[in-house]
């Protein structure tokens, strides 16, 4: 009986990590998303432009096929045919399919993205590479709510790992919104953050330096504890670190926070490559 109502305390522990892990994701969608309208409307406005001028394409062939078919004569087909800018319409189509498939193809890159970030199921570890894991928070973050943010890097190559790449992704969103926010303030210069990725043997080591103030000493010892938090209410849950930090060891690594010696947080991961 003992073993049992341990299990089952032990099952109810983890449901109960996985909505804490949901929850933080849906609030960091929800930082972002205005970013998020502003990636959809992009390629959506590009859809619809492309269909309205389709649409008026269509008239104008409509116009002309009718001609056609009414048999006029060879010499007003011609004069219609310039009229109507035939051969321009022509060659215009092309392009103006392929933006259409282009702009389609990318909002649903975008949504199966959301989607594949905001899943709550438990997503099946493959390889993941880190730079493109990098990539993708630089560029949501910077598009949601940190447009004004200076980001400094540059990929490592055969920096694999073997994980959950959403899982991953949430964690460095979590550490660049973190940078841009202690790095914003208005006695603070441009908020930047310096991210520099190295292999040392089987062992990846990602380093985010910001040039914040840094963290207070009497902080450090807490940073990672769940619930803490130095923003103000409604800016944070404090738990992004908490559980930034549970799924770096998840994954057999290790999240370790510090000061730069000329200033800023440092937030250190180390993760082991894949083999």
């Amino acid at each position: 009986r003992a073993y049992r109502e341990l299990s089952a305390s032990h099952e109810a522990l983890k449901r109960a990590q996985q909505q804490l892990l949901h929850a933080e994701k849906l609030a960091s969608l929800g930082r972002l998303v205005a970013g998020v309208a502003h990636e959809l409307n992009n390629p959506i406005s590009f859809v619809l432009g492309n269909v309205h001028a389709l649409a008026r394409y269509e008239q104008r062939l409509e116009r002309y096929l009718d001609a056609l078919h009414a048999g006029a004569s060879a010499d007003d087909l011609a004069t219609l045919r310039q009229e109507l800018r035939i051969d321009a319409l022509r060659s215009d189509l092309p392009s103006l399919i392929e933006g259409t498939l282009e702009g389609a193809t990318r909002t649903a890159e975008i949504v199966q993205g959301l989607r594949r970030f905001a899943a709550i199921h438990h997503e099946q570890r493959s390889r993941v590479d880190i730079n493109e894991v990098v990539e993708q928070a630089i560029h949501w973050v910077t598009k949601g709510t940190a447009p004004r943010f200076t980001i400094h890097g540059q990929a490592c190559p055969e920096a694999v790992v073997d994980g959950s790449a959403s899982q991953l992704q949430q964690v460095l969103m979590n550490l660049i919104q973190n940078a841009y926010d202690a790095a914003t303030g208005p006695d603070l210069e441009q908020p930047q953050l310096w991210i520099e990725a190295r292999i040392e043997g089987s062992t990846l080591c990602l380093a985010l330096r910001d040039n914040g103030p840094g963290i207070p000493e009497t902080d450090l010892a807490r940073i990672f504890d769940p619930f803490f938090t130095t923003k103000p209410v409604g800016k944070g849950t404090g738990l992004g670190l908490s559980i930034s930090y549970g799924i770096v060891e998840q994954h057999g690594g290790r999240l370790v926070a510090g000061n730069a010696q000329d200033g800023g947080a440092v937030f250190t991961i180390t993760l082991p490559l894949a083999s």
